[in-house]
């Protein structure tokens, strides 16, 4: 049995990996970890080390767990039997993203949190998938699950982002890029840099936009089976 620990997203929960988990293998388990409540993050991955097995283990993150799972690298990669980040490539926020962020964080502090607009959430898939209305439902409801807590922890505890370029590169374990052609999260820029990695294997997917576990579930199961199954 291959188990894989699994970071989410920013509100995702588990339902974020039931598709994927569909497709795989009876002999690859996929362990859901909820992302701590931590407003700073170094005590965020403090926390995260804390719940993972003090074994080496493989591990997966999307989008903020990807970027967390490139923070994991930093501080145990001898614990990282391998990695995947699907959705993330473990850089820094743009600017504008950040300013974005700084902007909603003020806005939620001000007047709460009503929940996801559904506008923003049909923006996260791509234009095929906006209309799907089991994928809007699930984003919808994961978010709902976690709410305005989480949201606070996790934007404000993840604006100030480092570059872990060196550090995946550094690991000493094998990674896997998973990304949308649509994301418009992932800069082709960095993936252009991380490729040139001799330990990161990347593989893009056409018809997907950033919630690539919902969107393309089959896709990800097979080249996560690949990479695991290589091992």
């Amino acid at each position: 049995m291959i188990d894989v620990y699994c970071l989410p997203g920013t509100m995702c929960d588990e339902r974020l990996w039931q598709r994927v988990l569909d497709f795989l293998p009876d002999n690859i388990r996929l362990i859901h970890i909820v992302i701590p409540e931590e407003n700073v993050l170094d005590r965020m991955v403090a926390a995260l080390v804390e719940s993972l097995p003090k074994e080496p283990f493989h591990v997966i993150g999307f989008s903020l767990g990807g970027y967390l799972v490139s923070e994991l690298a930093r501080v145990v990669p001898e614990r990282l039997l391998s990695a995947v980040m699907v959705s993330n490539v473990g850089t820094a926020l743009p600017e504008s993203e950040k300013a974005q962020r700084v902007q909603a964080l003020n806005w939620v502090k001000k007047v709460g949190y009503k929940g996801i607009p559904k506008k923003k959430a049909m923006a996260m898939l791509a234009p095929d998938h906006r209309e799907d209305g089991g994928l809007l439902e699930c984003i919808k409801a994961m978010d709902e699950a976690l709410g305005e807590p989480a949201l606070l922890a996790q934007l404000e505890a993840t604006l100030e982002r480092r570059e872990n370029f060196d550090v995946i590169k550094a690991s000493g374990c094998d990674w896997l890029v998973l990304a949308g052609r649509y994301d418009q999260f992932v800069s082709p820029q960095a993936m252009v840099r991380l490729n040139a990695l001799d330990n990161v294997t990347i593989h893009s997917v056409s018809n997907c936009g950033h919630m690539l576990p919902l969107e393309q579930p089959k896709w990800m199961a097979n080249k996560l089976e690949q990479f695991l199954l290589a091992k």
